[in-house]
């Protein structure tokens, strides 16, 4: 099993093969120790990385709730009502890291977390939220239904 910090460092190696990194990242009230953006053929993705003692369910909540006020509006549309015609997708992707247990109700919450948004249509494209919570006290990994792309990879970047 690896240490947090040996996970995070890695995550963000990823990151940075495709994306812009900052680190730290100050989200409102909340400093994320990474945050990834990608932006290429009018695709897009924000990841906000955090490493926590625990994972709480306030943790999980306060995501999806800057995700609906914050990320969404303002990152996403940039405060218009729908993004350019031109735009195809946004993923919202928050990747937590926790030292010890995720409690069950915490992992349950995650699996059964879900946010699409499709503006005019679908002709301007739409925005998926996706959540991943690597758990290193027992070594697993716990994902939404739209993050499931990225269970491969982050398995890979687990071991």
């Amino acid at each position: 099993m690896r240490e947090p910090r040996d996970l995070l460092r890695r995550l963000m190696i990823y990151y940075a093969g495709d994306h812009e990194l900052l680190c730290p990242y100050q989200l409102g009230d909340t400093i994320y120790d990474a945050y990834a953006s990608y932006a290429h053929y009018h695709c897009f993705e924000h990841a906000f990385i955090r490493s926590t003692l625990t994972l709480s369910q306030n943790d999980l909540d306060h995501f999806m709730e800057q995700t609906v006020t914050l990320i969404e509006p303002q990152m996403v549309r940039n405060g218009r009502s729908s993004p350019p015609v031109s735009h195809i997708y946004t993923y919202i992707t928050g990747v937590f890291i926790s030292e010890q247990k995720i409690p069950e109700h915490v992992r349950r919450k995650i699996r059964r977390f879900r946010y699409y948004r499709g503006y005019g249509y679908y002709k301007n494209g739409y925005c998926q939220a996706r959540i991943a919570a690597f758990d290193m006290e027992t070594g697993s990994l716990i994902i939404n239904p739209a993050a499931k792309e990225l269970l491969q990879e982050y398995r890979g970047i687990l071991n």
